[in-house]
C-alpha cells in the first residue's frame, strides 16, 4: 500500500512538473455542454501583456522560389550567365547556328562569366514568367562589350511567333561595358514570350548581364506581392536567412544590382534549385531596409559566421547602424542614407551545427567564434540584441554557446518544423500546436534556464516555424498557423518567446505567386486576420486542454472599447455552436465575424471568406456557429467605437 502511493504521489509530481505555467487566476476551459453549446466567458478586466508586433514576424530567405519567379520583379532566368552546361548558359538557346554563342571567363560584368556572340550568332529565352500584361510599361537593361561599334538585336515575341511585342537594334561601342536600356509598354497580353539577342555583324559582341522587369517595381520587387506583404503585417522581416545566410557577402550587395556577382554553387540540393545552385542577388542591404520601411516592419539581420571576420561583422553593424561620422556609417551616408538604418536584432549565424563551414558544426570552435563575432558586433553597437545559435538536440552544443559567449547573447534561437516530427493523421495537425509544440517550446525554455547563469535575462527568438519549408498552402498550413499564432498572442511571455518568425512569406504558404497575379495563400489569410491582436492588450481566457476542439485568444483595445477574439474549430468533422459572454464590457451594440471556410473537403486547397453579424443574447453574450475545421475572427464593439468610426466616414465625405 504504501508502495502504491508512494507511485501515485511521484506521478503526481511528475506531471506537475511538466505542465506549462499560467497565470494563477486562469481557470479550465468549461467543455460541452448537454445541449452541445460550448460556452466561454471574457472577462475585459482581466488583462494581460500587449501583444507584441514581433510575434507576427516573416523569413524573407533566398531561397527556392521566394525571390526568382517570388518577390522579385526580375523576368530573366540566369540573367548573369552563373549557370553553365557544356560551355552555355542554363535556360538560354542557340539561334543562328552559323554563328558561335559561348560562355566566356576572362572579362565578366558580373561574377565569373560573360557570353560571347560572334559571326552572327543569337541566343534566345522562352518561358511562362517572361509574361506581359496588357498595357504595362516595361524596362530592359543589357550589359555590353566589344571592340568595335557592333549592331545588336532585341526582340521579343509572343507564343505566335508573327506577335512581335517590342523590338529594337542596340549599338555597342568601344571603350569596356555599355548599358544599353529602354522602356515600352505592350499592346496586348502574352505569356510564354520568348527573348531573343542577336549580333549582327561579324566581329564579337560580350553581354554581360541582361534584365527585364516592369517599370513600375519597388526597387526591383514586384509591387503586387510588396502589397500583400503589407497585408500581413510582419512585425519583422528576417533576412537573407536561413541557409543562404552563410553564402552571403553584404559588401556585394552595395554594388549596382546589375554587377553584383551571383552567390553560388552552395552545393546544398534544397536551397536554390529553382536558379540553378545560383542567386544573382537581386536584394542588397538598401533594398532589405526600404522593403521594411515600405511594408512598415522592423528589419533583423542574419550575420555570417561561415568563412567570415569579425572585422566584416562590425562594418556591417556600422554600415547599418553607424553615424554619418563612422567609416561605414559615411559609405552609407554618401549613398543618399544619411539616418542610420537602426537595425537592433541581429543572427549570429543560422543553425550551424549542420550548415556551417570551416569548423563550425564543431559546439567549441563555434561557440568560440560565436563570442569573437559578439563582442566585435557589440563593439560597433552596444544596443544590439544577438540571437545566439542554439540547439536543442545535438549532445553539449547549447552549454558550449553559453559557456563561451551567453553574457554577449540577448536571445536563444528554436527552430520548428511540424512535418519533421509529426505521425499523426493531417487533420490532427490542427491540434499540433498545443499538443506537440507547446511542450516542445516549454522544453527549451527549462532547458536554457538550467544551463544560463540565474542573474541573467534571456528570450527565445522562434525565428522559423511552420509544418514544412517549402510546401505550397493548404488548408491544414492555415489551421496549423492560426493555432500557433493563437498560442503565441496567447502563451508566449509565459514561454519567454520575445519574437517568432515564419518560414516564409514567399511561394510557402503566405504568398502565391504567378507569372500575371498573386494572392494571399491559406497561411497569409490567417496572418491578414490575426494582425488585429497586435499591439492590443491580452485578455486571459480560460486554458484550453492540449486536444480540445475549440482554441481562441482574445484581445482588447487599450481604450478598451473594442474586443478581438480569434477562434478556431479544430474537429474535422463536426461544426461548434459557441456562446461568448463578455463581464466588466459595457455597451455592446454590434459583433460580427468573419469566417475561413475550407472551400474543399479534403483540406488542401484554400479557404472561403465570408463576414457574417452575429446574434446579441442579453446584450452581453454572442452565439455563433463556426464550421468544422474553420476560423473565425469576432469583432465586438461598445457604442462609442461605433460612433467613432461613423464621424471618421462622414469627415471623409465631406472632405469629399
Amino acid at each position: 500500500m504504501k508502495f502504491f502511493r508512494s507511485c501515485i504521489l511521484q506521478l503526481i509530481a511528475l506531471i506537475l512538473m511538466v505542465l506549462p505555467v499560467y497565470a494563477a487566476d486562469i481557470k479550465p476551459m468549461p467543455g460541452i455542454a448537454p445541449d452541445g453549446i460550448v460556452r466561454v466567458r471574457i472577462d475585459a478586466s482581466n488583462q494581460g501583456v500587449v501583444i507584441s508586433p514581433l510575434l507576427f514576424g516573416h523569413n524573407l530567405e533566398h531561397t527556392r522560389r521566394a525571390i526568382w519567379q517570388g518577390i522579385s520583379a526580375e523576368m530573366i532566368a540566369n540573367r548573369k550567365f552563373a549557370a553553365v552546361e557544356n560551355r552555355l548558359p542554363k535556360h538560354w538557346t542557340i539561334i543562328n547556328k552559323t554563328g558561335r554563342v559561348s560562355t566566356d571567363g576572362q572579362i565578366a560584368y558580373a561574377g565569373k562569366n560573360s557570353l560571347l556572340l560572334e559571326n552572327g550568332g543569337g541566343i534566345e529565352q522562352q518561358h511562362e514568367w517572361l509574361a506581359f500584361q496588357k498595357g504595362t510599361k516595361y524596362s530592359f537593361r543589357i550589359w555590353t562589350w566589344s571592340e568595335t561599334n557592333q549592331s545588336i538585336l532585341l526582340r521579343i515575341k509572343g507564343v505566335d511567333k508573327n506577335q512581335i511585342i517590342f523590338e529594337k537594334r542596340l549599338i555597342s561601342k568601344p571603350g569596356g561595358w555599355q548599358l544599353q536600356s529602354g522602356e515600352f509598354v505592350v499592346r496586348s497580353t502574352a505569356v510564354n514570350a520568348q527573348i531573343q539577342l542577336v549580333s549582327e555583324a561579324g566581329e564579337t559582341t560580350r553581354i554581360g548581364a541582361v534584365s527585364l522587369m516592369p517599370a513600375n517595381n519597388f526597387h526591383g520587387l514586384r509591387r503586387d506581392v510588396v502589397d500583400l506583404l503589407k497585408k500581413l503585417k510582419p512585425g519583422s522581416l528576417r533576412w537573407p536567412g536561413g541557409c543562404y545566410a552563410e553564402f552571403y557577402n553584404w559588401k556585394d550587395g552595395l554594388l549596382p544590382v546589375d554587377q553584383r556577382p551571383p552567390v553560388g554553387p552552395t552545393n546544398l540540393s534544397f536551397l536554390l534549385p529553382a536558379t540553378d545552385d545560383y542567386d544573382s542577388q537581386e536584394i542588397g542591404i538598401d533594398e532589405f531596409i526600404a522593403l521594411c520601411r515600405e511594408v512598415g516592419c522592423a528589419p533583423a539581420i542574419t550575420m555570417r559566421l561561415s568563412d567570415n571576420t569579425p572585422e566584416d561583422a562590425t562594418a556591417w553593424v556600422e554600415y547599418c547602424n553607424g553615424a554619418s561620422g563612422t567609416r561605414w556609417g559615411k559609405v552609407r551616408s554618401d549613398r543618399g542614407q544619411s539616418e542610420p538604418y537602426n537595425v537592433r536584432c541581429w543572427f549570429v549565424g543560422n543553425e550551424l551545427y549542420s550548415f556551417g563551414r570551416g569548423g563550425l558544426k564543431d559546439a567549441e570552435f563555434c561557440a568560440n567564434q560565436t563570442k569573437l563575432f559578439a563582442r566585435a558586433m557589440k563593439k560597433a553597437d552596444p544596443a544590439l540584441q544577438l540571437v545566439g545559435c542554439t540547439h536543442f538536440g545535438k549532445g553539449n552544443w547549447n552549454k558550449a554557446i553559453i559557456g563561451k559567449a551567453g553574457d554577449l547573447l540577448s536571445l536563444f534561437s528554436v527552430h520548428d518544423y511540424l512535418l519533421d516530427r509529426y505521425k499523426g493523421d493531417l487533420p490532427g495537425i490542427a491540434k499540433a500546436p498545443t499538443e506537440i509544440l507547446r511542450p516542445l517550446l516549454n522544453t527549451a525554455r527549462t532547458t536554457l534556464r538550467r544551463d544560463i547563469p540565474a542573474n541573467q535575462n534571456f528570450s527565445i527568438a522562434f525565428d522559423e516555424w511552420n509544418t514544412r519549408w517549402g510546401l505550397s498552402g493548404s488548408v491544414t498550413m492555415g489551421l496549423y498557423t492560426a493555432g500557433v499564432l493563437n498560442l503565441l498572442c496567447r502563451e508566449a511571455t509565459n514561454m519567454q518567446i520575445d519574437r517568432a518568425y515564419y518560414f516564409m512569406p514567399v511561394n510557402e504558404g503566405a504568398i502565391k505567386v504567378t507569372p500575371l497575379g498573386s494572392e494571399l495563400d491559406p497561411s497569409g489569410e490567417v496572418f491578414a486576420l490575426f494582425a488585429a491582436h497586435q499591439g492590443k492588450q491580452l485578455l486571459n481566457t480560460p486554458v484550453l486542454a492540449a486536444d480540445a476542439d475549440l482554441d481562441l485568444c482574445a484581445s482588447i483595445t487599450p481604450d478598451g472599447k473594442s474586443i478581438c477574439v480569434t477562434v478556431i474549430n479544430r474537429n474535422a468533422i463536426n461544426d461548434l455552436t459557441i456562446e461568448l459572454s463578455l463581464s466588466n464590457f459595457t455597451g455592446i451594440l454590434k459583433a460580427s465575424a468573419r469566417f475561413l471556410v475550407p472551400g474543399s473537403a479534403g483540406f488542401e486547397g484554400g479557404f472561403v471568406q465570408h463576414d457574417e453579424k452575429l446574434k446579441i443574447i442579453d446584450g452581453q453574450t454572442l452565439s455563433m456557429r463556426i464550421p468544422h475545421y474553420s476560423i473565425a475572427r469576432v469583432n465586438i464593439g461598445t457604442k462609442e467605437t461605433l460612433e467613432v468610426k461613423s464621424s471618421k466616414l462622414k469627415s471623409k465625405k465631406m472632405q469629399k
